[in-house]
């Protein structure tokens, strides 16, 4: 109870959603790279959105076992994630830990192609319309700013499309009382209408818009630093600290010493 309540399931959230959205980005990564590489300029938009529903699946790996603990940790159905783990092992064997794994990728395979695909078309669109009106004739560099509102954007689409997934998604997981996805989809419909689909979506916006326009942004940063300091030759620098000699210049300069 209390103000704690608002953070059920917390620890077990950040744990196995770093987890995956480690193996989801270096998927897309890996993958949007190869579609730098082999597919037509043209064709470059729509296959963005097919490499982030391939990046999610490589991720529901960790991501699954842990939405499921956390969202028993909400409901109150286990006390501790050792519990959890327990539990779903003694009672449901190793395919327990995921138990309502359709839902999950209903939701989440359109959310991430979603995500993933218009924030990065709305950048492209936005760069190729900012270029055309350069009167200098250069491309136009993409700011922070410009990041920002493309996630910011791309978390609100995505908030509000994707709830209905969500809520059947959260159904299946604490609740015992469906066959599949389709069954549930009906039953909730059948007994509250079609508006019920989308309880939360509101909510579900107000969160995802500035989480997005958080993270997605955060992440290009890392990434452009990352990518910095593989193509530096030089030391690696670090703000405010001593300098940082790269591990394959130690290691030849022992080698000259011992040859010495």
């Amino acid at each position: 109870g209390g103000i704690g309540g608002f953070y059920s399931g917390l620890g077990t959230y950040v744990v196995s959603d770093g987890l995956a959205g480690s193996l989801k980005f270096a998927t897309y990564e890996a993958l949007k790279g190869w579609v730098d590489n082999n597919v037509k300029e043209e064709q470059k938009g729509a296959a963005l959105f097919l490499v982030a529903g391939v990046a999610f699946i490589a991720s529901s790996v960790v991501l699954v076992p842990g939405e499921l603990i956390k969202q028993r940790l909400q409901m109150g159905q286990i006390s501790s994630v050792a519990e959890g783990f327990s539990t779903i092992w003694k009672n449901e064997g190793i395919l327990g830990f995921f138990t309502g794994y359709s839902g999950v990728c209903l939701r989440d395979v359109p959310y991430t192609m979603m995500e993933l695909g218009i924030y990065d078309n709305l950048k492209s669109m936005y760069i190729n319309w900012k270029s055309k009106q350069s009167t200098d004739g250069e491309d136009y560099k993409i700011t922070q700013w410009d990041e920002i509102i493309a996630a910011a954007i791309t978390g609100g689409i995505i908030g509000y499309l994707t709830a209905p997934l969500d809520n059947i998604k959260t159904k299946l997981m604490v609740d015992v009382g469906y066959s599949g996805f389709f069954d549930c989809v009906s039953k909730t419909v059948s007994a509250n209408g079609f508006s019920a689909l989308f309880n939360g979506g509101g909510a579900r916006v107000a969160w995802l818009m500035p989480f997005t326009a958080i993270y997605l942004p955060v992440y290009e940063v890392f990434k452009r630093r990352l990518a910095a300091a593989k193509s530096s030759d030089s030391p690696l620098k670090v703000k405010g600290g001593a300098q940082m000699t790269p591990v394959r210049q130690i290691m030849n300069e022992s080698t000259d010493t011992r040859n010495n």
